[in-house]
């Protein structure tokens, strides 16, 4: 009862295209210098997923409206 490995590639390059996104917001957020910037590239690596949605919850901070 094994994954497909279409399936799981799916999903691995879905996760990589998170991952992706997040880095970029994470280093174009002006709220964090350089170490803030690298323990959150760091959560968003190790944790995947869940690393990105803290990074939305709490890590941008005040995104203001333009």
């Amino acid at each position: 009862m094994g994954m497909d490995p279409i399936t799981v590639s799916i999903g691995s390059l879905v996760a990589l295209i998170i991952f992706i996104i997040t880095l970029v917001s994470i280093v174009k957020n002006p709220n964090h210098g350089f170490g803030g910037k690298l323990v959150w590239i760091l959560v968003a690596f190790f944790l995947n997923i869940l690393g990105s949605i803290l990074w939305l919850i709490f890590g941008r901070g005040r995104v203001p409206r333009r």
